[in-house]
């Protein structure tokens, strides 16, 4: 069976590297990368967008605002039995359904961590495993394929564990976006701590007015965390931090190439103060207004 790969940035180059290396039958759709990155992936067929053939599974690994101009071309190409994963970070399955129906959207939430040094280049910075959830009666049949890039749990509560994973980036992903701070540096300053604190609890709240309920990802569940005293809630965020304490955020060299950082997948889906001024420095750095420098931490106090 066909496996297509859609965007071949960290998550998705990663991904279809160990696919192919557990002998799957992989094709990828490399957008604006192909010409850079074709000639890294002998096993796999190559295009600009997914080569054309039947799909069994089509790993959608682009940012969300990218969603429907890179899977509406793929679509018909996906069997009548088939599945798109969603490999990507923010709420981005409701979007995929609607270009090929619910019962054929799986997500995973991503656990693990990368980043691309050059295009067909990857670098694995942390581990961790997939969280994989959904309704399509594919879910057995992914989780057994992504098992062989990384480990898969199996969730039935996708929206909790999506919820949760934003409730996380939003705070240390775009934190460090915004200072250059590394995990470890982050989670070392009491104030950073407060305030990722503060836009976790911003997060928690928005999930909370949806209905949803949070369930842990990687050991942590952002609406248990903000309801700890906070000596507690403070060590829980410096023991998180201290799994990877090297690893910066990926929005650092998507914003330093000049490349939008992504921003509208993490704290642009929250209307809440701390995350819409987090939105605002963002904008500004992709813009050249602004630099990215712990200095921006003055105006979150």
């Amino acid at each position: 069976m066909r496996i297509g790969v859609i965007g071949l940035g960290a998550i998705g180059g990663v991904t279809a590297q160990r696919l192919l290396d557990a002998g799957f039958e992989v094709s990828l759709g490399a957008g604006r990368l192909y010409e850079e990155i074709a000639s890294k992936f002998p096993r796999a067929r190559v295009g600009k967008s997914l080569p054309e053939g039947e799909y069994g599974l089509i790993l959608l690994c682009v940012r969300t605002a990218d969603t429907e101009r890179a899977l509406a071309p793929a679509a018909p190409l996906l069997k009548p039995d088939g599945a798109v994963v969603c490999l990507q970070n923010g709420l981005p399955e409701e979007r995929v359904a609607r270009i090929v129906g619910a019962q054929r959207v799986l997500g995973a939430v991503i656990g693990w961590s990368a980043t691309m040094t050059e295009p067909g280049e990857y670098v694995i910075t942390g581990g961790g495993k997939f969280t994989l959830g959904g309704s399509s009666p594919r879910l057995e049949h992914a989780r057994l394929v992504l098992q062989h890039a990384f480990p898969v749990r199996v969730t039935y509560n996708l929206a909790g564990a999506r919820w949760s994973k934003l409730a996380m980036n939003c705070a240390m992903s775009t934190l460090g976006a915004i200072t250059g701070f590394s995990l470890g540096e982050l989670a070392a300053r009491r104030y950073v701590r407060t305030l990722a604190l503060r836009i976790v609890a911003e997060v928690v709240d928005a999930a909370r007015a949806r209905g949803v309920t949070l369930e842990a990802v990687a050991g942590v569940r952002p609406d248990w965390l903000v309801r700890l005293p906070a000596p507690l809630a403070h060590a829980a965020v410096w023991l998180a931090a201290r799994r990877r304490p090297e690893q910066k955020s990926g929005m650092i060299a998507r914003l330093q190439q000049g490349r939008p950082a992504g921003i509208e997948d993490l704290n642009a889906l929250i209307d809440a103060p701390l995350n819409n001024a987090l939105v605002r420095q963002v904008r500004e750095i992709e813009r050249g207004e602004r630099r990215i420098s712990p200095q921006n931490l003055a105006e979150l106090l």
